[in-house]
């Protein structure tokens, strides 16, 4: 199956279940996905391959973006594909030239600042659920002897 072939399929899978807006952002995803992935020196069919059944990816696509449109109101947009997320949330993306780019925030976790401030996350949750266990540990020490104490004198009345 050739990149058009492909396309075509696609397409006509998602006409009339999806607005023509989202169906034009799928198309130019998966239109601009194959082209980049050639572009790294992959061959078109392995692409296609890899990819599998456009009449799959068109129900997936339209099962998920239905669940999306009614969770958050939003439209896919497709041509946002190799570019640089930016913004609030969490993204994560690989390139072969830089490596992974992992995002929260608009601010890039990868980078020494980044790794030192999850560092740093990570030692104050774990110094604060040692508080809370270390505050909680001689209230139920006692309670859990007492309810041990009861179960032996009066757990086995039968």
């Amino acid at each position: 199956m050739t990149r058009q072939e492909f396309i075509q399929e696609l397409e006509l899978a998602l006409q009339g279940q999806l607005s023509q807006a989202a169906v034009n952002d799928n198309i130019r995803y998966y239109d601009n996905y194959i082209k980049e992935e050639v572009r790294k020196g992959n061959t078109e069919q392995a692409v296609i391959e890899r990819l599998g059944n456009p009449r799959l990816i068109a129900k997936t696509l339209i099962d998920t973006t239905d669940q999306y449109h009614r969770a958050a109101g939003r439209e896919y947009h497709g041509e946002n594909y190799g570019k640089n997320q930016q913004g609030k949330g969490f993204y994560a993306g690989y390139s072969q030239e830089d490596g992974w780019n992992v995002k929260m925030g608009g601010r890039k976790l990868n980078s020494w600042l980044g790794k030192f401030f999850l560092i740093v996350a990570a030692i104050l949750i774990v110094v604060v659920a040692a508080n809370v266990v270390a505050f909680l540990l001689p209230i139920l020490v006692p309670v859990v002897l007492i309810l041990l104490i009861c179960s032996l004198f009066f757990g086995n009345r039968r």
